[in-house]
């Protein structure tokens, strides 16, 4: 059975939060910002190498960030939309990866078990992209092989990789956990990602 190894982690973190009104990258999330969660969850799951693409704050995630083996590549087009950010990360990668997992640095809800079962199957399938769906919902963090880079490279908008699903098979990874649905894109969202962490702390 051919497998693509290694796998790459891309978390993309530029956004401004504009609509959240402060960088929702830093929010504390168990006593840590954010995306330090998001990026200690790339690490325990043998992603290599995971790559943060920033944008709108660079020093305050850099500082969360600085004692975790990660490449920081910071996009000077992060206002020309997300699309921006993946190509970034699309040229930082090494030539010997064999694929690219692109998470949200909103997403408190993505766990290890999600990292590694959709590197898995992709390992025993080499899908073009591999994405966990809850029901007929599709979520994040998505996989994307390397037979994908050439055209994520040349992606344009505020768009991101979704913007190739036309041209390769989407393999579905069922999934369980309707959390993984939830981004943080507001105050409310916040609140409601909190609401549920409190729920499965008292074990509802």
């Amino acid at each position: 059975m051919a497998v693509h190894q290694p796998v790459a982690g891309i978390v993309l973190a530029a956004g401004e939060s504009r609509r959240f009104g402060q960088p929702k990258q830093l929010l504390e999330w168990n006593g840590r910002p954010l995306i330090r969660v998001v990026v200690e969850r790339a690490l325990q799951a043998d992603l290599s190498p995971v790559i943060v693409v920033v944008g709108a704050t660079v020093e305050p995630i850099q500082a969360a960030l600085a004692d975790m083996p990660v490449e920081i590549i910071v996009n000077p087009r992060w206002q020309e939309g997300v699309a921006t950010s993946v190509v970034c990360g699309i040229k930082a990668l090494p030539e010997q990866v064999g694929a690219a997992l692109f998470l949200l640095s909103d997403q408190p809800f993505v766990s290890v078990d999600l990292i590694r079962a959709l590197v898995e199957k992709h390992a025993r399938t080499l899908a073009p992209i591999v994405a966990p769906f809850v029901g007929e919902r599709r979520a994040n963090p998505v996989l994307f092989d390397r037979i994908t880079f050439p055209a994520l490279r040349q992606i344009r908008g505020d768009v991101g990789g979704r913007a190739v699903f036309d041209q390769y098979s989407v393999l579905a990874l069922p999934w369980s956990d309707e959390r993984i649905l939830l981004d943080i894109d507001q105050p409310a969202d916040w609140e409601q990602a909190r609401k549920m962490k409190r729920r499965a702390c008292r074990g509802e």
